[in-house]
Formats: C-alpha cells, structure tokens, sequence
C-alpha cells in the first residue's frame, strides 16, 4: 500500500509539473501575435447573444459551434482575442499530464515502472517543447481543444481496458468521441490508432471498445449530417500535392532538418528495438499514419490544411517518447530522453519566436491593418472590400469597430448580425452606383498587390473606382493592402 501511495504521488507530482510548465511556455505571449481571420471571426461571432450565435450556425460554421459558446460563456459578449486564447492553452496544457500517464501506461506492460513514468515524461515534455504546439495552443479556434479530447479519449479507452476498470471507464471513452466530432471532425481518425491498441489488448478488449466507439459514432450521427449540409465551408480547399505531404512534417518538427533527422533516427530505433509494442503502435497509428491518410483521401474530397492535424501532436510524441524503451542500460536511458527533448526543443527554438511575432506569428497582420485605417482616415470616408467575398476582410470591421466607426461601408446592406452570417450582406450591383456616388474618399482593403475581383459585384466596384477615382496610396501589411482611392473632381463634374 506504501508503495502504491508513494508511485501516485509521484504520478501526481509529475502531472502537476507538467501542467504548470506546458501552462506557461503555451501562454508566454499569448497577446503579441496579432488575430488572423479564422480568429477574427471567433471573436466576432462569440461576442454575439447565444440566441445570435445559434442563428448563424444554423447557416453555417456549425463545426465552431461548441467553441463560439463556449467563448460566450465564459467572456460573455465583451470576449477578446486573449481571453479566447486561453481556451486553447487550458486545453494544450491540461493535454500534457494526460500524455504523460498515457505514456507511462502504454509502457509500463513492457518495461520497469521507472522507465515507464520516464516515457511518459519524455512525451510530455516533447509536447510542450514542439512550436507546432505552441502556435495552436494560442489559436482562438477549437484545434487545441480536439487535441486534448483526442487524448483524453485515448486514456479512457486504456485505462477501461485494464483489469481492475470498471464500467464507468467505457461509458466515459464512448462519451468522448462524439465531444471529439463536435470540435473537429478530421480529428476522428484517432479511432484508427484507439482500435489498433484495443485489438492488440486482446479479442474482449477490442470488442468492448467497438460497442462503446459505435455508440458515440450513432451519437454523432445528426450532427455529422448537419455539418456536411454546410460542408460548403471547405469548398475553398484544393488536392494537397506531395510537397504539401513533406510539408507537414517539415512544419510540425519546428522547420529543422537536425530536427527531422532527430525523429526519423528516434522512431526508427523504437520501432526497431523498442520494447513496449503497444507504445510503438499507438504512436505510429496516432502520430504518422493520419497526415497520409488525410492526404490520400483529400484526393478525392480535399480536406487537407495543417490546422486540421493538431490533433496528431500527441501521437507523434508518443511515437518519439518510445525510443526509451530500447533495450538500454538504465543510466543511459535518461540521457537518451533528456538529449531527444533538447534536440527537439533547441532546433524549433526559432519557430517559437516566429509564432509569436506580431506581424507574422499567425501569418495575417488584422491589428496593423485596423491601425493604419484608424490612423488616416476621417469621417464620412468610404470603405469597400475587394474581393468583397472573402470573410478574412470585413471581419475586420467587427474585430476592431473603433477602427471604423468613423467610416461608411457603402456596399453593406445588413450587418452580421442582422443577417445571420459571418461578415453581412451586400446590396445588389445594379445599386452600388448609388452608393458609391459622391463619396469623396474610399479606402479599399483586399489582399496584396494589385486588385483582385472574383464576383460581378467585385468587378462593378472596379470599374466605378477606375471611372471615377484616382488611386493616390497603398500601404501593405502581413496579408493585407489598404489602398485610398479619391474622387477625380474632373470625372465627378463630366458625369
């Protein structure tokens, strides 16, 4: 009995640590990189009432529902990009212990418990030690959250396979995957490495956790109706190419190659010298296999971005943690985990400064493009977006109102919420004349470079901007261009 107390304190201790560090890298500068449009739109959404934000979702974006509410709840309807982001780095470091004492339970049937809670430390600290990590444990979006029910479900299914578990255990896993669905539906494919550790825990096991994976499959079932009823959401992503295949994994290792090398030499040992099977198996199923697997089946029905795969990150540390396990001798098998971490950790030390930075971190500059606005225009100037389809601009105006709030948005007919949608309705081009007419001063926000029109109503605001305007500056930030446009007073009298 001492010595079970004695290994759950330490198990405890572990845990805590674990948390308090992942806590803390997660968080270091969590309000320096500025919103990019995926975020604006959480913010935006989330600030509405709750009886708003059901309205949207009906229409659309249903697959962020939880995380909208859930933002609400919490910040109520003056929620901002940091209190968002802490959601993500609760759910990332509360990922961590979890990992550990999955890690050292996958272990432990193989190797002693030392190297077994070693293991588990091991793949925790890789965890928080991955940039890949770190940039979505500060995402105000759902992809940290999935993650951690991604491993909680994982935990739940091998500690309901042990044989002092009881119901409760079962119960609570098949309860799991259709939270999981909710909050990321690509991150399902966990399923795959859950059923490769039940199968090899033994026939009883592995047809126990069918029934309750089934059960929170048929649950699920309404909702991943509704959500392909919107599936028009992802119409915009293309069939990834094979570079986008090695560019994952170039991303999620920190951008090194020492680092690349370091996992491939880490995985191929444990795969090949690796004691604890069940670790390796579980880390491959979890942590490689899903990037082909989406890859191949985006083939078909592209669903393939990076943002989609955070879920992965576990896995990947489990398959890296089980080179502990190599049959070596036991003073060695410290310094093999501490040099695996540091490697990992000093090669993507320069990723974790990139995700912070505030222009570049999360590769769109929506707070420097506000303040270039907010410090140039003046009141009554006109506002159009081009292309106008796009969310990622008029977004803008929700996030930052104070930005704007001296500005007409001539083109809007009902604003977001007026409309149940993300950005608002347009007026019909036949009309937009009427509103552009007179305006002495238009500020245009689209994307870099030269203007670009993908709609009849796009290429209508050109022609009046070119027949009637005079572009006099453009000012570029990360992803964005902010162009002023002034009335041609010669044009203006001929017309």
């Amino acid at each position: 009995m001492v010595r079970r107390g004695e290994r759950r304190r330490t198990d405890l201790v572990a845990g805590l640590v674990a948390t308090v560090v992942a806590g803390v890298v997660f968080s270091w500068r969590i309000g320096t990189p500025s919103p990019w449009r995926d975020e604006a739109v959480t913010i935006a959404v989330a600030s509405r009432t709750t009886e708003q934000i059901w309205a949207l979702v009906q229409k659309v974006d249903l697959v962020h529902a939880p995380f909208y509410f859930l933002a609400h709840a919490l910040f109520g309807p003056g929620v901002d990009i940091v209190q968002a982001r802490w959601i993500s780095v609760v759910a990332a470091a509360l990922t961590a212990p979890l990992l550990y004492g999955l890690g050292r339970r996958l272990a432990q049937p193989a190797v002693g418990p030392v190297t077994a809670r070693l293991t588990g430390a091991t793949a925790a600290a890789l965890f928080v030690s991955m940039p890949f990590v770190s940039r979505y444990a500060q995402e105000a979006r759902p992809y940290a959250m999935a993650t951690l029910v991604a491993t909680l479900g994982t935990y739940l299914l091998v500690r309901a396979g042990s044989a002092r578990a009881g119901r409760g255990w079962w119960i609570a896993y098949a309860a799991s995957v259709p939270v999981l669905i909710a909050l990321n539906t690509v991150a399902a494919l966990v399923l795959v490495a859950q059923a490769g550790w039940a199968l090899a825990a033994g026939r009883g096991t592995f047809v126990r956790g069918a029934v309750a994976a089934v059960v929170g499959l048929v649950v699920s079932v309404p909702l991943l109706l509704a959500q392909d009823a919107q599936s028009g959401q992802v119409a915009f992503l293309q069939r990834p190419t094979v570079a986008e295949l090695g560019g994952h994994v170039w991303f999620a290792l920190g951008s090194s190659w020492i680092a690349v090398a370091a996992a491939a030499l880490a995985v191929t040992a444990a795969v090949w010298r690796g004691r604890a099977r069940r670790l390796v198996l579980v880390g491959l199923l979890w942590g490689v296999l899903p990037w082909p697997l989406l890859w191949t089946i985006s083939q078909v029905s592209p669903f393939w971005t990076t943002r989609y795969l955070v879920f992965v990150a576990p896995g990947t540390c489990l398959a890296l943690a089980a080179v502990v396990t190599v049959g070596l001798r036991r003073r060695l098998v410290a310094g093999v985990a501490g040099l695996l971490v540091a490697v990992m950790a000093v090669t993507g030390l320069h990723m974790q400064f990139v995700f912070r930075s505030p222009t570049i971190g999360h590769a769109e500059d929506l707070r420097g493009t506000a303040a270039y606005v907010a410090a140039h225009a003046r009141p009554g100037d006109g506002l159009l977006f081009l292309p106008d389809g796009e969310y990622r601009y008029r977004v803008l105006t929700q996030l930052y109102p104070e930005a704007f709030a001296g500005l007409d948005d001539i083109a809007l007919e009902q604003t977001a919420t007026e409309s149940s949608t993300l950005v608002g309705t347009t007026v019909e081009t036949p009309q937009l004349w009427k509103h552009v007419a007179g305006v002495g001063r238009i500020w245009v926000i689209g994307g870099v470079g030269p203007v670009v029109t993908k709609t009849p109503e796009d290429r209508e605001v050109k022609r009046l901007l070119d027949q009637d305007y005079q572009l006099v500056s453009t000012e570029e930030k990360r992803a964005f261009s902010v162009k002023l446009f002034v009335l041609d007073q010669g044009q203006a009298a001929v017309r």
